[in-house]
């Protein structure tokens, strides 16, 4: 028996002055053609499922992108308050080591030497070496380590940044019960120490800037290398110069490369002097508070230009004028 082969027309119009066209279909083709439209829909269906499903993946990794960039702003924020803090730590350490050293407490630390600097000022008017035995202060160097890049380098957070900012958040916090025994131990050792504290130098004797620091440099007139016995302090001629401390006035005049000078003995081993100095405002005997003028910033003596050189002295030896200098 043969099977009946159906076939449909199609019959397509376009105007009523246009022929008719017909098209004949079988069932078998038109059957294909129906799969083939549905293979295209679901094809469309699956690719706009994808492109959704992307868009809404970039909407995300946008989002978390952001995120991201926010969380490494913190953390460097964070980083920076750890090592703002560190930076307060270590000077409230060095204000520490500074307030025993003067007031003749326990547990200061030797004096430290100021790196070499180019000489500006006078001569080494007291050419004498380092005590034996005195090696520089070296302190720890808390706060001053690099924490790290704050992402990785395909942009992710670098968790080691983030171990190390919490490593050193604990260390830090660590110290403070010390540091706070350490502070009441000294306010203990101060008390009954107001005469001793008022009479030793604390403050800067005249405005300018550093020229040539306490230790060993190179001389500004021979080019060879010399040890430089307190701090050359640059400054306008005539720039008023204050007794950092009170003190009783044991020189007042000329004396030798340090030109006009003034030498105060402060009691307890402590003396200061005042080099180069255009006038003297004190005489010999007069007793002076701290911040009262003595003179004035010249250059007479030795001298490459208008200067200040303030030294420091304790039971005759000299030492560096910063550990005397709390400003």
């Amino acid at each position: 028996m043969k099977a009946v082969h159906e076939r449909f027309t199609l019959i397509l119009v376009t105007d009523e002055l246009s022929p008719v066209r017909r098209m004949q279909l079988s069932r078998q083709n038109l059957r294909r053609a129906a799969v083939a439209a549905g293979a295209a829909l679901l094809l469309l269906a699956v690719g706009f499922i994808d492109y959704v499903r992307l868009r809404s993946d970039a909407v995300e990794v946008s989002v978390l992108r952001e995120e991201a960039v926010r969380h490494r702003g913190e953390l460097a924020t964070l980083g920076s308050e750890v090592g703002n803090l560190s930076d307060e730590l270590e000077r409230l350490r060095e204000l520490e080591r500074k307030v025993r050293v003067i007031a003749n407490l326990p547990g200061a630390m030797r004096e430290a030497r100021v790196p070499d600097q180019p000489g500006q000022g006078g001569g080494d008017e007291f050419p004498e070496p380092p005590a034996p035995g005195e090696t520089p202060d070296e302190e720890g160097d808390e706060g001053k380590d690099n924490l790290g890049a704050m992402a990785t380098p395909d942009g992710r957070m670098n968790p080691a940044a983030l171990a190390r900012i919490q490593s050193r958040a604990h260390h830090l916090a660590s110290q403070v019960p010390t540091r706070k025994l350490s502070l009441l131990d000294l306010l203990e050792g101060l008390e009954g120490q107001s005469q001793r504290l008022a009479s030793t130098p604390a403050i800067w004797p005249t405005n300018g800037y550093v020229t040539s620091g306490y230790g060993n440099r190179i001389s500004p007139f021979t080019g060879r290398g010399q040890f430089h016995s307190g701090l050359d302090i640059a400054a306008d001629f005539g720039t008023t110069v204050v007794a950092p401390a009170r003190g009783r006035v044991v020189f007042s005049g000329m004396k030798g490369p340090l030109g006009r000078m003034v030498e105060l003995d402060h009691g307890y081993g402590l003396r200061t002097h005042y080099g180069h100095l255009s006038t003297a405002l004190v005489k010999q005997g007069q007793t002076v508070e701290r911040g009262v003028p003595i003179g004035s910033v010249g250059s007479t003596g030795r001298s490459t230009g208008p200067h200040l050189h303030y030294g420091v002295e304790v039971n005759g030896r000299t030492v560096d004028p910063t550990n005397y200098i709390f400003e």
